[in-house]
């Protein structure tokens, strides 16, 4: 086959643009950082950063799922702690209101000191988190006592931590204050009975009655405690696979710098090289020696 010189320039040609794709596509990435820009760099490699992306995705929300009951919980621990505190008062102030020697204006003292603690106790039902009352149930938007009644609901609200996995972080106010004993309807009762001398009852039925409720918030601040020790477990094993995912998505998707240049630097002598070729491949032709 007969050799041109029109096919040793189309030759050259081709080969430049070869040469100036491989250097704009190296430049690229170094520019981005990222071996894969567009679909078409690496169509495999792009299916596999796509899933790790959803696996990092849902990974960092149920870390934001974590993190947000962590706080509901320790939330709800603060106050049952003050609950307790408070049922812990009046279980003293009862213990004193029993002993028969008390004078009227002593016992009367004792039994306004159980009307502020039991005002005290519907301000801690009342507690709120971000805006959200911590034992309203579903009703999360309103005081859930008021004059020591509940007006909340049954709801239990559930946080996805995981695929398929779900924790329930509420209590309710019923559940806390009403249902094993209504403590506020209870602390009446102490104020009425320390006012009116009735020690018989505040020593042997009143005390009970207190013990059962006091008994009730520690059970439940032992299931509060227990829930935000797994919380604690879950989002160190997410915080481990987040960074699983991020490391394989470098893996995949980020340059080695060193390398890339490198490869620029050979790709840029290959381009002189080209160059260097076809200045002596296009010599100068008849027309050149008629000017």
């Amino acid at each position: 086959m007969r050799i041109t010189q029109g096919m040793l320039v189309g030759n050259f040609l081709n080969n430049l643009n070869t040469n100036y794709r491989n250097m704009n596509r190296i430049q690229e990435q170094l520019s981005t950082g990222k071996t894969i820009n567009r679909p078409s760099d690496d169509p495999v490699g792009v299916v596999a950063s796509l899933r790790l992306y959803t696996g990092l995705t849902e990974t960092e929300k149920y870390l934001s799922n974590v993190e947000d009951a962590k706080g509901w919980l320790n939330t709800t621990d603060t106050a049952l702690g003050q609950a307790s505190d408070v049922l812990d008062r009046v279980r003293e102030i009862t213990i004193a209101g029993a002993t028969d020697s008390l004078s009227q204006s002593a016992r009367e003292a004792l039994a306004s000191e159980v009307s502020q603690l039991r005002e005290q106790l519907e301000q801690i039902g009342n507690t709120a988190h971000d805006g959200r009352y911590v034992f309203g149930g579903f009703r999360t938007t309103e005081p859930p006592f008021a004059a020591g009644a509940y007006a909340g609901d049954t709801g239990s609200m559930n946080y996805e931590i995981g695929v398929n996995i779900t924790m329930p972080i509420n209590l309710t106010g019923d559940d806390v204050l009403i249902n094993t004993i209504d403590t506020f309807a209870l602390l009446t009762d102490i104020e009425n009975e320390i006012s009116g001398g009735n020690t018989a009852s505040l020593s042997g039925t009143r005390l009970g009655e207190l013990d059962q409720a006091i008994d009730n918030i520690l059970a439940l601040r032992s299931g509060v405690g227990a829930k935000t020790n797994r919380l604690e477990l879950t989002q160190t094993r997410l915080e481990d696979a987040s960074l699983n995912f991020s490391t394989l998505l470098s893996e995949n998707e980020d340059i080695n710098t060193a390398e890339m240049i490198t490869q620029l630097k050979m790709q840029e002598n290959t381009y002189n090289t080209a160059l260097a070729a076809g200045a002596r491949i296009i010599q100068p032709t008849l027309l050149d020696f008629l000017r």
